[in-house]
């Protein structure tokens, strides 16, 4: 069942990427490729600023522009295991902030979790890792990719939406910030970062 919905949402994914910061480590071989192990213990923050158009479907339809500020923050390990945080702002165009969540979720690698308006995975692959997620229809694929350079690793963040094959031209999905039902009719990233920490004691 996950594969399919997954299929279904991922085909034709594209976004900007932005760079990210540096985590040191013991010097090696530049072309040595990333592996999950060597983010073991570390935390991951990604932060990523959509400018999007949204129709609220329990607010008459009425069509909206803002953006949404989010922060995904990933503590890796032990083992397969992946602690999440997760922080969204909402922002109206007068700048007045209209929404707000955090959430936590605790995951497991290539381990298909239930989150709370569909279905989630993290995979790892050439050098990124790889969340997953389905909404009512559509999904988005956040990608994030590390490089090993001379004075440490880098880290960059991907993560557009997805229209689902066969559905509507929304992604259609309920409002973390509101709990009402919402399309998203567009959702384009204006800015990305990414950074690598040591996770505190």
């Amino acid at each position: 069942m996950m594969q399919r919905i997954f299929r279904n949402v991922i085909g034709g994914l594209a976004g900007a990427v932005a760079l990210a910061g540096l985590l040191p480590v013991t010097a090696v071989a530049q072309a040595q490729p990333v592996t999950f192990a060597d983010l073991e213990g570390q935390t991951v923050t990604v932060q990523f600023t959509y400018g999007q158009t949204v129709k609220l479907l329990e607010a008459g339809n009425r069509v909206v522009n803002n953006e949404s500020r989010q922060t995904m923050t990933l503590a890796i390990g032990p083992g397969d295991r992946i602690a999440q945080e997760y922080r969204i702002r909402v922002v109206a165009q007068n700048g007045r902030e209209v929404g707000a969540f955090t959430g936590k979720i605790n995951a497991e690698l290539n381990k298909p979790t239930k989150w709370q308006h569909g279905e989630m995975v993290f995979v790892f692959e050439n050098g990124s890792l790889i969340r997953l997620q389905t909404f009512k229809t559509g999904g988005r694929k956040i990608t994030v990719s590390f490089k090993r350079m001379p004075t440490g690793l880098t880290c960059s963040v991907d993560a557009p939406f997805s229209k689902e094959a066969g559905a509507s031209s929304a992604v259609d999905t309920t409002s973390q910030t509101t709990r009402q039902r919402i399309e998203i009719l567009t959702a384009k990233t204006v800015s990305s970062s990414c950074r690598v920490a040591k996770t505190p004691a």
